[in-house]
């Protein structure tokens, strides 16, 4: 009876948890993060993901600005070069008299030519100064950019009426 006894308080004893076996407990090491430090809340890693796309797409427009202005720059310097192309064939391929021409020009140029008398050429002489205005225009999205030069060529003078 006395074994009867010893079992039954041995069970009553487990059942409430004052007896328990033993195992080997693990030694925490130096490195282990405590409970509190185990890793980021989620509200931590969507801040972080919210700052790294509102970065990423600040400089995504800055890097496609950059791009649209040296596509403008481009067009700019090819008009530019038109233009002055088209200043230098004057008195060669265009004759210097006023007279206004136009034309279109590879990848979507257009030209307008004006030359005119600049002044009243004075009295005796058979020369007189005229003004050349040479405009490269072109479409760029929706709005119509341009590129203008102006400067003076000595040419014949015209009779007056």
């Amino acid at each position: 009876m006395v074994n009867v006894q010893r079992a039954n308080s041995l069970y009553r004893c487990a059942f409430m948890g004052l007896l328990r076996p033993r195992t080997p407990r693990k030694r925490a090491s130096p490195t282990a993060a405590t409970a509190h430090e185990a890793g980021f809340t989620l509200v931590e890693v969507i801040v972080a993901l919210a700052i790294l796309a509102a970065g990423l797409s600040v400089m995504l427009s800055m890097i496609s600005g950059g791009v649209l202005r040296a596509s403008t720059a481009e067009r700019m310097v090819a008009a530019g070069s038109l233009t002055q192309s088209l200043v230098a064939e004057v008195g060669t391929m265009y004759p210097i008299t006023a007279d206004v021409r136009a034309g279109e020009l590879a990848d979507g140029y257009r030209w307008h030519l004006r030359m005119q008398p600049y002044g009243n050429g004075g009295d005796g002489t058979t020369v007189q100064l005229y003004e050349i205005s040479a405009d490269v225009q072109w479409e760029e999205g929706d709005e119509t950019r341009s590129f203008q030069l102006k400067t003076l060529r000595v040419g014949p003078k015209v009779a007056r009426r």
